[in-house]
């Protein structure tokens, strides 16, 4: 029911049903014996302005502006070779299944970049890291384990702890906090993508521990006036993803 709520909230779907239900509006309004002008432009108003926000969503530039809003926390210095942090956290992300040139499961390129970063942040600082994921499926291993396997026998850093139970952010907070109790760690380095990091960082906090932000993969402004305002499809991406973590961000202030 949770996935079904989802697709029906998130756009495309709740943009497309926007239109096709002004469009049906519409339509039932000049089937009626009487005409009803208020009707019909309710119908036209409700299917132009669901077809406005799709176009106005995968522009680069209102793509920018919503990832923008959620960007609060500064990096940590690239040079830096201590952090106040006794644990890296990493909070997974995407996995490609069974991808063919690959054979197992790997990364997906939201998983690939914490990844990364969180494997080049434990080598400078010495820091242990953590891998928070559970199942996404039941005939899938968990994305922590396929994440483990990739920083340890591609990127060679070593990962001491593995979360596989968690299927949400709250969760990976929530499991995580109960794996660094036992060896008495509080204070965490959290990686996640920047536009991520509000919503991690508000339930890490509520799960006990001490957050360092470590974003990474920040969203940047279009480089000119040409490229900020020609829609493309992984603008729109963008978008949705901003959308979900203020939805998100609802949702879980709702429901703590």
């Amino acid at each position: 029911m949770k996935r079904l709520v989802e697709l029906l909230i998130m756009p495309p779907m709740s943009l497309y049903l926007g239109v096709l239900c002004g469009l049906c509006i519409r339509f039932v309004a000049n089937r009626l014996p009487e005409p009803r002008p208020m009707l019909r432009r309710m119908g036209t108003s409700l299917a132009a302005l669901s077809g406005a926000v799709l176009v106005a969503l995968s522009i680069p530039q209102v793509a920018f502006w919503l990832l923008d809003s959620l960007q609060t926390s500064p990096a940590i210095s690239p040079t830096a070779e201590s952090i106040d942090a006794e644990a890296i956290l990493v909070l997974s992300g995407d996995v490609d299944c069974d991808p063919p040139e690959f054979g197992p499961d790997q990364p997906g390129p939201i998983s690939l970049q914490r990844c990364r970063y969180a494997a080049r942040l434990s080598t400078r600082t010495g820091v242990p890291i953590l891998i928070s994921g559970g199942v996404l499926r039941p005939d899938r291993r968990a994305v922590s384990l396929v994440l483990r396997d990739f920083v340890q026998d591609e990127l060679h850093v070593p990962v001491r702890w593995t979360e596989e139970r968690s299927h949400t952010t709250r969760e990976n907070a929530r499991y995580s906090a109960e794996i660094l109790a036992r060896d008495g760690i509080r204070r965490v380095a959290v990686v996640t993508h920047a536009w991520h990091m509000p919503r991690a960082i508000e339930v890490c906090k509520a799960a006990g521990l001490v957050v360092l932000p470590a974003p990474t993969a920040p969203a940047t402004p279009p480089a000119n006036l040409r490229d900020a305002f020609v829609p493309r499809a992984r603008s729109f991406r963008d978008s949705a993803w901003a959308i979900h973590e203020w939805i998100g961000r609802l949702w879980y202030r709702i429901s703590a």
